[in-house]
């Protein structure tokens, strides 16, 4: 069940996916990129909200991937995938890798 603890600002399932959000409550308001493929990912910020864009800067994460991340906001994949597939399911066909 989605609780809405990730917001996503994009989503896009592609030869590589692309996914920007940030998390409810996150006093800071970093908003992540989490692009993957074939299973790995590469995980940074931007400061600019909205869809992804080839120009967003993109800056380090402090985490080094997605799963470091979601436990550091005391979530899960799977609570993570759920918020993804309640906001963006239809956009990337209510699929998930």
């Amino acid at each position: 069940m989605a609780r809405n603890e990730t917001h996503f600002e994009f989503a896009d399932r592609g030869a590589t996916s692309v996914y920007k959000f940030r998390f409810a409550g996150d006093h800071t308001e970093t908003i992540y990129v989490w692009f993957e493929s074939d299973g790995a990912g590469s995980l940074h910020t931007t400061s600019k909200p909205g869809p992804y864009s080839i120009e967003d800067e993109l800056g380090s994460a402090d985490q080094p991937d997605l799963d470091a991340l979601l436990a550091t906001h005391e979530t899960s994949k799977h609570q993570w995938v759920n918020d993804l597939m309640a906001q963006f399911g239809e956009r990337i066909a209510w699929l998930y890798p």
